[in-house]
């Protein structure tokens, strides 16, 4: 029995660890690395390692991400009892460099967060290569995995422990669950914009190990499964990302992996987001509808409100954007009525936390703006601006959303106004280039209006765009 984000029902520990652990910071959409940084930052790992005790300070990463020894020693190709020895320090082969570089790479830890140990001081300041391509540049390379996808690549490892070839095993998968965890979360709080490029990298790495075939039948349809909603996960970092050919490559291939492993709450999942993608440009004039219905279909014995809620929501848009007005009212009926069920469920996965009152009511309100009902939408958009219990990239999407949907009722001057507040959360802590492209109409209106607010808002508009996805 497995719950709709794949993991174990009912719901492990690991996506709560991962909600309070996994470091998530303020500090700008650009240093992803840094927010998706652990354990590894704490005085407690940067004291192990300077007092020359690396097996505990990787023990404490271990337990952040929910990894059992043998889950550890599997990532890493030894046997439980070595890595219990290792992390007792009652072995040295964690003190030969190239196996301490490994095992970082497979927990994705950055080498930099390393040097306590090799310079035996806690705080070893930052280390500036005068211009050059520094230790940061290097760490954005390292993921996840590295050292696994290495072994089953065929490649040799260090010659300090004879290994036999690499099989996948559980350990893989519960990093694959964390790591997909940590990506929605990110996303949650922060947008898709800064997460892309390394949510990318680490799918490769994952796609590698689903085709590598050194598994078992079991082990295979559960790395089917995480893989499945992984590339789920990045196909709406994609969309978020206005990369929205990457984002229909992904959610096909959710699509199959779903098929492949039995998942319909992952196949669900893909086809809404499938039927989103064609709302917008629609390939032709049902597709969308018959997306958003499928969909549906597979939900209806899922007892979420939030998840039914959220199907009836993107059947709503999918009518709305072939002008189906009297549906879009039906299915916007059975949103609400799904929210009046309760829309907190502790055992709903990351990726649905965000369906709220709020997130239904913009989905309305971008559903009224198709079907050119802008005055309506401009009001749900007011009153879910009004709603202050949101994080960042809520309130910066929502912003976006009232300043279009005024815009299109012709209130240049409101629009430009909102805007603004909608821009210094996208200059700051939220990176979404899909949510910078829903200002677009507000820069035109912007174009035909005098005074010093329009023009300051053409200046930061423009200024965002030209900084493109390196922000």
């Amino acid at each position: 029995m497995r719950d709709i984000c794949g993991c174990p029902s009912p719901p492990s520990n690991l996506c709560l660890k991962f909600a309070h652990h996994s470091g998530f910071r303020d500090r700008g959409p650009n240093v992803i690395d840094n927010e998706m940084d652990g354990v590894w930052t704490t005085p407690q790992f940067r004291k192990l390692l300077a007092e020359g005790r690396p097996g505990q300070a990787l023990a404490l990463v271990r337990k952040e991400m929910g990894l059992s020894q043998a889950d550890f020693g599997a990532l890493l190709h030894w046997d439980r009892t070595h890595a219990g020895r290792v992390e007792r320090g009652e072995v040295g082969t964690i003190y030969d460099v190239r196996e301490l570089a490994r095992a970082a790479d497979v927990l994705g830890i950055p080498r930099s967060a390393l040097l306590p140990l090799l310079l035996a001081t806690p705080d070893p300041g930052t280390i500036d290569y005068g211009g050059g391509e520094g230790v940061d540049d290097v760490d954005r390379r390292q993921f996840g995995l590295a050292a696994t996808i290495t072994a089953v690549a065929g490649v040799a490892t260090p010659p300090t422990r004879a290994v036999e070839p690499l099989r996948v095993g559980t350990g893989h998968i519960t990093y694959i669950r964390a790591l997909t965890q940590r990506l929605w979360e990110h996303d949650n709080r922060h947008g898709g914009g800064g997460a892309f490029d390394y949510a990318t990298r680490q799918y490769v790495s994952v796609r590698r190990l689903l085709d590598s075939k050194s598994y078992g039948h079991r082990t295979g349809a559960d790395l089917l499964n995480a893989t499945g909603w992984l590339s789920n996960t990045v196909a709406w970092l994609a969309r978020d990302s206005n990369r929205l050919g990457t984002a229909r490559r992904h959610l096909t291939e959710s699509v199959l992996l779903a098929e492949q492993c039995g998942d319909n709450a992952l196949l669900a999942a893909a086809l809404g987001d499938l039927a989103n993608l064609a709302a917008s440009s629609p390939a032709s004039f049902a597709e969308p509808v018959r997306l958003a219905r499928r969909s549906t279909e597979l939900v209806s014995n899922i007892p979420s409100a939030r998840m039914n809620a959220l199907k009836a929501a993107e059947e709503a848009t999918a009518y709305a954007a072939i002008g189906d007005e009297q549906e879009f009212d039906r299915a916007m009926a059975r949103v609400w009525r799904e929210a009046d069920r309760g829309l907190d469920n502790p055992n709903d996965p990351a990726w649905l936390e965000h369906v709220n009152e709020a997130e239904l009511r913009a989905h309305e309100a971008r559903g009224l703006r198709m079907l050119g009902h802008h005055g309506r939408a401009a009001d749900l958009c007011r009153d879910t601006v009004s709603d202050a219990a949101c994080f960042p990239r809520d309130e910066a999407s929502y912003r976006a959303y009232y300043a279009a949907a005024l815009t299109g009722l012709g209130d240049t001057t409101s629009a430009i106004t909102e805007a603004h507040t909608a821009m210094t959360l996208l200059e700051g802590p939220v990176n979404s280039p899909r949510l910078l492209a829903e200002l677009r109409p507000v820069r035109v209106a912007a174009t035909r209006t005098r005074g010093d607010d329009a023009e300051h808002f053409r200046h930061r508009f423009d200024a965002l765009v030209r900084s493109g996805p390196t922000r």
